[in-house]
C-alpha cells in the first residue's frame, strides 16, 4: 500500500513538471521572446525546450546598481 502513495507522488510531480513547462516548440519560444540554442549563454536563462535537444533561452534581466532611493541631494 505504501508503494501506491509513492507512485502517486511521482506521477503528480511528473505531471506538474510537464504542465509548467509551456514552451515546447520554436514558435512558442519566439512568442515568449526567447531564442533556440543548444546551450544557453551565460547572460541567458533556460525557459523551455525547442525540441530536437535545443533549449529556449531568454536574456536575463540586469538590475542597475543605482536605485532611486540611493540618490541624495
Amino acid at each position: 500500500m505504501k508503494i501506491l502513495y509513492l507512485l502517486f507522488a511521482v506521477f503528480f510531480l511528473t505531471l506538474c513538471a510537464g504542465i509548467t513547462q509551456g514552451i515546447i516548440s520554436p514558435r512558442d519560444c519566439r512568442r515568449a521572446g526567447g531564442i533556440c540554442r543548444r546551450t544557453c549563454p551565460s547572460n541567458y536563462r533556460r525557459i523551455g525546450s525547442c525540441g530536437f535537444g535545443l533549449s529556449c533561452c531568454k536574456r536575463r534581466r540586469v538590475s542597475s546598481e543605482c536605485h532611486k532611493g540611493d540618490i541624495t541631494v
